[in-house]
């Protein structure tokens, strides 16, 4: 029966493989993605090139401000991600800064020094009572704030960030279906004759 230590080496390294593999497949949709939104790009302007009004290209305008977003974020998508697979990728470094980031929290007073003030004989709704706890409050929110410096595999777990992410993803699929329909669009057209050609 292995031990505990032949174990854990065995799942870090089957992370860091999944971390390694899960990076490779990220980078590969995103240049498909950014392909797509390219082509897209791409056949629209050509196909709607000789679309102009008060001769502006309003063709080439449109079909750029349609299917730029999907060039674009695909990459943005996947540099937000790297971190997370970075961090699957080592375990070990991620222990590490999550011991050194609960060492950061546990030695602040700023808790302490709020019950304090809150259950001192002085009230907390006067001026300087509220001035105090708001720093305080503020102290200690910027020090539970993982440091992406110093600890940049655990700052990618926090909420605001896979939030952020979320929203880029959502965004991202959403211009990816914008360009698909200019896409198909400009196909169409092209093959119906609708398109102008001069």
């Amino acid at each position: 029966m292995p031990d505990s230590r032949t174990v854990a080496d065995r799942f870090a390294r089957s992370l860091a493989v999944t971390g390694r593999g899960l990076r490779a497949l990220l980078l590969t949709i995103a240049a498909l993605a950014a392909s797509l939104g390219l082509l897209a790009m791409t056949v629209g302007v050509l196909s709607w090139r000789h679309a102009d009004q008060w001769r502006v290209p309003v063709g080439i305008l449109i079909v750029v401000l349609l299917c730029l977003p999907a060039v674009l974020l695909p990459v943005l998508v996947h540099r937000r991600l790297a971190p997370l697979t970075r961090a699957i990728e080592r375990p070990d470094h991620l222990t590490a800064q999550a011991r050194d980031y609960v060492a950061d929290v546990r030695s602040g007073t700023e808790l302490a020094d709020i019950a304090a003030l809150a259950s001192g004989p002085t009230s907390i709704w006067r001026p300087r009572s509220l001035w105090q706890a708001a720093r305080l409050v503020g102290s200690f929110t910027g020090r539970i704030t993982p440091d992406s410096t110093r600890q940049p595999l655990l700052a990618a777990f926090m909420p605001v960030y896979l939030r952020t992410l979320w929203l880029v993803v959502i965004v991202t699929a959403w211009a990816l279906v914008v360009a698909t329909v200019v896409l198909a669009g400009s196909l169409v057209a092209v093959l119906l004759g609708w398109t102008p050609t001069s």
